[in-house]
């Protein structure tokens, strides 16, 4: 049994009632604030479900290098280390509005803070990363399956009058990269910067120095330091995260059509669908549903505005013969002009004109950011080889935003 929080408020216990069927149900007079989920809200009958964890409760949980440190230092311990127990050991510090916890257990404090800047600067030969995980694993609710933790940032502090610390939970995500996915950092970085010159909203981020680490605020941070509310477009459908890659695009934008308010649909189908051009243009083959997400401060209305786009990278520069993540007219291959034209005028009601001028937009932001691209791999290095990949790469995609077959 967890007790789960949202926010301030003690929302209600997630029970395990048979091997793969979970339950929750929510405290006695909780708070209609204190809904879990826009798809999940107050009653007094409990929430079931029969594959695992609920997708909300899911969202979060460790996958790939996070994962696989969590279960070696904990398996001896916990010989039955299931989904449970990952979200009962990493419960305290999660993305979003949501901790977990014993009943009448205390919240574990973060360890002590580390300088954003001197993980940027950092040439040392010891494993940073590594160091970083023994610190902060557990207190890593955080999905993906490049390594990454998050940390608490000395940067993001802020001071109260007294000079007491009123920011103790985790302020940034850290985010490294193995052999199987070389460069990914960087990789990252040039397609943020596209995304960033296209006009799309992103986080802050940044990269350090010698090329390891891209270190990105996090975004469901509200200017009092409150935590906001945020699902992806799984846990919205009702989908746990194995799903990720399943269904369509054209899914994703009746999601946005029934959780986003009417007067925003024009601006959330515009920047949707610019983030699907995107993807096409820079060849990312892992825009699935869990990197689409919608963010909001109370969950009463069951509606949210759409996130700022993140992880965005070229996979085909590891992954030559990658395709899309999810279908686009009935195919995962990639589209040309006219077919993402015929998208955008039937799933995101947009007229021909208005969808060429988002097209042109994610043309210009990819040549823009392909300037400090080719300047890098000029420079030289171990990002040369990657760098000239992601050139390629995104050549093949230019030439798709301006040809139909």
């Amino acid at each position: 049994m967890l007790e789960v929080r949202a926010g301030n408020d003690l929302a209600g216990r997630l029970t395990r009632t048979a091997r793969q069927r979970f339950a929750f149900t929510y405290q006695p007079d909780v708070s209609k604030e204190a809904a879990v989920s826009l798809t999940m809200p107050v009653r007094s009958e409990s929430w079931t479900f029969a594959w695992g964890l609920h997708p909300i409760f899911q969202m979060n949980l460790p996958e790939g290098a996070l994962k696989l440190y969590l279960e070696d230092m904990l398996s001896k311990a916990v010989p039955n280390f299931d989904d449970l127990e990952l979200l009962r050991v990493t419960g305290h510090s999660h993305i979003g509005r949501l901790s977990y916890g014993e009943p009448g257990g205390d919240a574990d404090d973060l360890p002590g803070a580390v300088s954003v800047e001197e993980i940027l600067t950092y040439d040392g030969a010891e494993d940073l990363f590594r160091d970083l995980l023994n610190r902060y694993a557990r207190f890593s609710g955080v999905s993906g399956v490049q390594p990454k933790v998050l940390v608490r940032a000395t940067e993001g502090l802020k001071l109260s009058p007294d000079h007491k610390v009123t920011m103790q939970a985790a302020t940034h995500i850290v985010k490294t990269w193995d052999e199987r996915y070389p460069e990914l950092a960087l990789n990252e970085h040039f397609c943020l910067l596209a995304a960033k010159k296209c006009g799309l909203t992103v986080p802050n981020w940044a990269v350090s120095e010698n090329g390891r680490f891209l270190i990105v605020d996090r975004f469901d941070l509200d200017e009092q330091g409150q935590y906001l509310g945020i699902e992806d477009f799984c846990v919205l459908q009702g989908l746990g995260t194995r799903d990720k890659y399943t269904g369509s695009y054209e899914q994703l934008g009746k999601i946005i059509q029934a959780f986003v308010p009417p007067e925003h649909h024009k601006d959330s189908m515009r920047a949707f669908f610019k983030m699907i051009v995107l993807s096409v243009g820079l060849r990312n083959g892992d825009a699935h549903r869990k990197n689409f997400c919608l963010l909001y401060s109370s969950p009463v209305d069951r509606q949210g505005r759409l996130a700022p786009t993140f992880d965005q990278i070229t996979t085909t520069a590891y992954l030559p013969h990658d395709s899309m993540a999810l279908l686009l007219r009935g195919s995962k291959r990639w589209p040309d002009r006219a077919a993402m034209l015929d998208f955008a005028l039937k799933t995101c009601s947009m007229t021909k004109r208005e969808a060429e001028a988002v097209i042109c937009e994610v043309e210009s932001g990819i040549l823009l950011a392909r300037t400090d691209l080719q300047d890098r791999v000029q420079a030289g290095g171990t990002f040369a080889s990657t760098g000239a990949k992601m050139l390629t790469a995104w050549a093949e995609g230019l030439l798709a935003l301006t040809h139909s077959q």
